[in-house]
């Protein structure tokens, strides 16, 4: 039978305004204050039920201290800090040590994943152009679909070689003084990171 997880341990109310403040910053957008999910990963907790209805009650705390407050935006509730929370932030900020943060962690998985497997990518890429050459020899007795079939093996394989490039040697380590998003480059730029659909039919 299976051993029972252990319950994570609740943080210190401290450690809460500092995550409320990194997913501020990390979020990088023009708003007053952060989700309870995000604010929640920032203190590498648990998406869970019981995470929420443990975290609740000291939110409660800091917002009737006065160190953090409330708002709404787009029937979402945000939390984030007050004058004298910043104030309270500041004077302990050297003290706080937060877990590591989802724009890290992305960082990490990401070159990681591509250290695994761009040896495979480039070897994918390797057989589809000598595929492509041993046609092109051929090519008075290959119709159209054999070439917009390569063509289309030549694509995929290509952008995963780079997908996997970029993670493991262009992709920067994220300063955690700063987002590391990339929402506004454009989008051929932005799926360079997304490892998660290397897998997928349709990548990119």
């Amino acid at each position: 039978m299976p051993k029972p997880k252990p319950t994570p341990e609740l943080p210190a109310n401290d450690l809460i305004l500092a995550a409320i403040d990194r997913a501020i910053c990390h979020r990088g957008r023009n708003e007053p204050g952060e989700t309870l999910s995000s604010i929640k990963e920032h203190l590498g907790l648990p998406h869970n039920g019981w995470t929420t209805l443990q975290l609740r009650p000291k939110l409660a705390e800091l917002e009737a201290a006065g160190l953090i407050e409330q708002s709404h935006s787009k029937s979402r509730d945000l939390w984030g800090l007050t004058v004298k929370g910043r104030k309270r932030l500041d004077a302990i900020h050297a003290t706080i040590t937060l877990p590591e943060s989802p724009q890290h962690r992305r960082w990490s998985e990401g070159r990681a994943a591509a250290a695994e497997r761009i040896a495979g990518f480039r070897s994918d890429l390797r057989e589809v152009l000598e595929q492509a050459v041993s046609v092109l020899d051929a090519d008075h007795e290959v119709d159209s679909a054999t070439w917009f079939g390569l063509s289309e093996g030549v694509h995929q394989s290509g952008r995963l070689l780079a997908s996997a490039t970029h993670c493991l040697r262009e992709w920067p380590e994220p300063d955690d003084s700063r987002p590391d998003n990339d929402e506004e480059a454009p989008y051929n730029q932005r799926a360079r990171r997304q490892i998660r659909g290397w897998d997928s039919d349709f990548p990119f």
